[in-house]
């Protein structure tokens, strides 16, 4: 799958753990008395979600730049004259504004910056794009709890989008799913 695309699908079913009417009427039950979760917890739980998601999102920018120094056209490397990755994440830090704990090395721990090699920002993209299918497809469906509309829209995000793994362009998977072009608009109003 495309980098910029392969985080989607996983962050779109963490959204059914945060949506308050889908944890209320179906996902959450007390452990031993088979209640489920009031719609004002499930309320709170998404709000404390949305609390520091700004700080959040900041440092997803912070890991994507420095993804960039690190894989991208001009990589930092102190052998070709450039700064020491850890002055390079700190830098960045304070650009962003996001804490640094000074004298950690927490970067050198970071396995995806091996693994996405240049393409991390597609962390945050694709939370872009989970944000726009539940917005498009689910959200309504939830909070009304119809159960033929989920039906209906999780069946075309499974059979337009996920059913494919790689094998389809993401693009082109997405305006068949969302109807249109994607947005960034429901990312932001989530």
């Amino acid at each position: 799958a495309a980098m910029d695309f392969v985080e989607t699908p996983s962050h779109f079913f963490e959204t059914f753990a945060r949506d308050p009417s889908f944890l209320s009427k179906v996902l959450a039950r007390h452990y031993t008395t088979g209640e489920p979760m009031s719609e004002i917890r499930a309320q709170h739980l998404k709000q404390s979600h949305n609390d520091f998601r700004s700080v959040e999102v900041q440092t997803q920018i912070v890991h994507s730049k420095f993804d960039q120094a690190l894989f991208g056209e001009n990589p930092c490397s102190p052998a070709l004259g450039g700064s020491s990755t850890t002055a390079v994440f700190e830098k960045l830090h304070k650009e962003a504004g996001v804490p640094f704990a000074v004298g950690t090395h927490w970067h050198s721990r970071f396995g995806h910056l091996v693994s996405y090699g240049a393409g991390y920002y597609g962390y945050l993209y694709a939370q872009v794009f989970a944000a726009d299918i539940w917005s498009s497809c689910m959200s309504a469906n939830v909070n009304s709890m119809q159960t033929y509309s989920l039906r209906e829209g999780g069946t075309k995000i499974w059979k337009e989008m996920l059913i494919h793994g790689g094998g389809k362009d993401p693009k082109t998977m997405l305006e068949v799913v969302l109807g249109r072009e994607p947005s960034v608009e429901p990312f932001f109003e989530g």
